[in-house]
């Protein structure tokens, strides 16, 4: 696909970031967090209501930053702070709709399609909520069990207990080879067991974005690849291929393997849930203007506003600035709500309504200790004069 960038003629956090891990045991203090507090207000956010003039399905279009209200020196603050980073390789900018800023670094380049890692996990909350629009799913509260009777394991979980990392299941998510090696990820990661009663315990997991993975498949009969190919990322003009062939995995090492515009697979042929798409920057950023635009697409609604707006909440908190939705991280960060989709080594795509904003990040997750997305999010933010 041919790549473009049109300039208008009219127009001469404070830690890494990367999946957050978590384990809040459930007291008196927790239950206030979790359920009289929240980050996003009862009304919800304040979505940009203009209409647009074009959507970037084909190619972005570029204006002047000062167009859309960012100080030039407070963005170029931003830009030293990447260009400081050995690990950053990209930073767009997307406000009103249009590529305010883009650059890349250490040899990030628009065309570099490489592992986003949990950001794939919000992906996997994307077609979810597809498969609600499709009437394949129909119920939150249903258990698991009943949902995927060929596993045992489940019980008393809900899909929304596994949508929030709120299973209880026993994990540790800088422990993975075990669960990597073994045949059936899914049950593998239910043979582990109870740390807490379903629904008392924030406990992120890659395994519960894995079981996901397993019921989007059970529920349309298509596996993830495909029914993102078909019905989320082909509209949006962002070019996937879903692999063909299962690969074994032994070693974690092999998780790092270079591919493109793809999304890897488990032991037995199943897309990762919680990890293993490839995308480039720009992709990236298309996927966080379908949220932002609560799913709509060019005049045709890709997700339902309904799962966007709901997908989005906060259902538990981290701490007062830190929750989680469906497989979206909610912050309060520079004064702004935002949710993010979060990968490992400082994969972010960051959505904030109010501002009609898109920021995204990516780093080399190879070796991602100490990458700097975090405070360059909250430098871009800082640059808005509205």
């Amino acid at each position: 696909m041919k790549r473009c960038i049109v300039i208008l003629l009219f127009a001469l956090s404070a830690v890494a970031c990367g999946a957050v891990t978590a384990a809040i045991q459930d007291d008196d203090n927790l239950d206030n967090i979790r359920h009289n507090n929240h980050i996003v207000p009862e009304e919800g956010y304040q979505w940009p209501v203009k209409e647009r003039t074009y959507w970037p399905t084909r190619c972005w279009l570029a204006a002047p930053m000062e167009m859309h209200g960012l100080d030039p020196e407070g963005v170029a603050t931003a830009d030293s702070t990447a260009e400081n980073d050995p690990f950053f390789r990209a930073l767009l900018v997307v406000r009103n709709g249009y590529l305010v800023f883009e650059k890349y670094y250490h040899g990030g380049s628009s065309d570099q399609s490489t592992e986003v890692w949990s950001v794939t996990k919000s992906i996997t909350s994307a077609l979810v909520g597809i498969a609600i629009d499709q009437g394949r799913i129909t119920s939150f509260d249903e258990f698991m069990v009943e949902l995927m009777p060929d596993y045992v394991g489940f019980g008393e979980m809900t899909l929304e207990h596994v949508l929030t990392h709120q299973t209880g299941l026993e994990w540790n998510e800088a422990s993975l080879q075990s669960w990597i090696q073994s045949r059936d990820w899914i049950e593998e990661a239910l043979s582990r067991g109870f740390a807490a009663k379903p629904g008392t315990v924030l406990l992120y997991s890659s395994g519960n974005s894995h079981i996901v993975s397993g019921l989007i498949l059970k529920s349309t009969g298509d596996s993830p690849g495909i029914l993102a190919k078909q019905h989320l990322f082909e509209p949006l003009g962002i070019e996937f291929v879903p692999m063909s062939q299962a690969r074994r995995y032994t070693d974690w090492s092999q998780l790092h393997e270079p591919l493109t515009r793809t999304w890897r697979q488990d032991n037995m042929g199943l897309e990762i849930g919680a990890f293993g798409l490839c995308m480039t920057a720009r992709e990236m950023a298309k996927f966080g203007f379908l949220y932002l635009n609560r799913g709509m697409w060019d005049g045709e609604e890709i997700i339902s506003r309904a799962w966007v707006e709901k997908s989005t909440r906060d259902y538990v908190l981290r701490s007062a600035e830190v929750g989680f939705g469906y497989y979206w991280v909610i912050y309060k960060r520079a004064g702004y709500i935002a949710f993010d989709a979060d990968g490992w080594g400082g994969q972010t795509i960051s959505v904030i309504p109010a501002l009609d904003m898109v920021i995204v990040t990516k780093c080399d997750a190879v070796n991602p200790q100490g990458t700097s997305s975090y405070q360059v999010l909250n430098e871009i933010l800082a640059s808005v004069k509205e």
